[in-house]
């Protein structure tokens, strides 16, 4: 399948954010940078992490984004909002070396986070961007509770993956919807080796490689459980000292992008997720 343009996504989140604001909050809300990530169906990859930089006068919107240190290629040329249900589906004009590819992109806009499906030619996806904090050395609100605000996400999200890890069988990690994909426990296990990666990053800086250290050693539910819950903890703490932005937002829409399939796994087999 044709890999999705992550730009899609932000630029989508660029519309939607437009028109959530313009019922009144400020136009600072929306200004600034984005991070996020896209995913397509049918398998694990995933597009990197996503940056946007937006600018939005009180009517309109504009801005660019992708892959950092990429050119952005993608243009919003038409949205419907609404206000009241927040939700948001846009058409985007992805520019790449075969054209210019149409995609449509279907959501809900929730606080400070956008995430929702997309669809790009014959293949579908989803995605998850969060705003990013005031840059260093900024002052007011935004910047000095932006660790606040990281802290409480991750906090959020990682407690629905430990939920939703206890509430599964042992004898359902196993389960998969289909053989192209990750089971309920590989799941987990992904999750956990994403808060190792994306944490040591924004505690270390830079040198940290992406390793499936936890996802390879497998093992039954109890052992899964425990890995997750020292990642947890190891990347709370991170949190807790407010280590670098960027990785620490990534990490918060990675694993809101991997809880919204443990979210189908679960109605799959029959449970309620924590988050509902």
């Amino acid at each position: 399948m044709k890999r999705m343009p992550i730009v899609v996504c932000g630029l989508l989140l660029t519309a939607a954010a437009s028109q959530a604001q313009s019922t009144g909050s400020s136009p600072d809300v929306l200004s600034g940078s984005w991070i996020g990530r896209a995913a397509p169906d049918g398998g694990p990859a995933d597009s990197g992490t996503l940056t946007l930089n937006l600018t939005f006068d009180g009517r309109t919107v504009t801005g660019s984004g992708g892959p950092s240190g990429a050119t952005p290629n993608g243009v919003v040329t038409g949205g419907v909002f609404d206000a009241k249900t927040g939700a948001l589906k846009l058409e985007v004009a992805i520019q790449d070396d075969g054209g210019t590819t149409k995609a449509i992109l279907d959501g809900m806009l929730f606080d400070d986070a956008y995430f929702g499906r997309m669809t790009l030619g014959p293949g579908t996806g989803r995605f998850h961007f969060v705003k990013a904090p005031v840059a260093a050395g900024a002052s007011g609100p935004a910047a000095s509770g932006s660790a606040a605000v990281l802290a409480k996400g991750f906090e959020e999200v990682s407690g629905w993956v430990t939920k939703s890890a206890e509430m599964v069988p042992a004898d359902k990690y196993s389960y998969r919807p289909a053989d192209t994909v990750r089971t309920f426990g590989q799941q987990i296990a992904h999750t956990a080796d994403g808060y190792a990666y994306y944490c040591g990053s924004a505690k270390a800086g830079q040198g940290v490689e992406w390793t499936d250290s936890v996802e390879k050693a497998g093992g039954d539910k109890a052992a899964i459980i425990a890995k997750l819950k020292a990642a947890t903890a190891a990347c709370a703490a991170v949190y807790a000292t407010a280590g670098n932005a960027p990785p620490l937002m990534a990490n918060i829409a990675h694993s809101n992008l991997h809880y919204g399939n443990i979210v189908t796994y679960m109605r799959m087999l029959g449970l309620k997720p924590p988050s509902s």
